[in-house]
């Protein structure tokens, strides 16, 4: 009887932990100033938009992650509506290290 309970709540416990989310990488896109990208080559315009608690965070995350789905390095931030969505708007750019 033991041992089917202890086997019962083992099991619960390792099909709870692959419920998890997995951690977050880093991303792979930095963020930069416009003078620090003027020997890349600017390839895409990016949008975000958030309706969420953390909006600005959310809108930039977003944006951020099209820019390495893209293939972009370095992202630059042009503009930031603070309205209802929250909406950012950025130049991804590749620059050769």
């Amino acid at each position: 009887m033991f041992k089917c309970a202890l086997s019962g709540i083992c099991l619960i416990f390792f099909l709870s932990s692959c419920a998890l989310e997995p951690p977050q990488l880093p991303r792979r896109i930095n963020e930069a100033y416009d003078f620090e990208v003027t020997h890349c080559d600017s390839f895409a315009l990016v949008t975000g938009v958030s309706r969420h608690a953390n909006n600005l965070a959310e809108a930039k995350q977003s944006a951020a992650l099209q820019g390495e789905e893209l293939g972009g390095t370095h992202i630059v931030w042009l503009q930031t509506d603070m309205g209802e969505p929250t909406k950012v708007v950025a130049i991804v750019y590749k620059c050769l290290l």
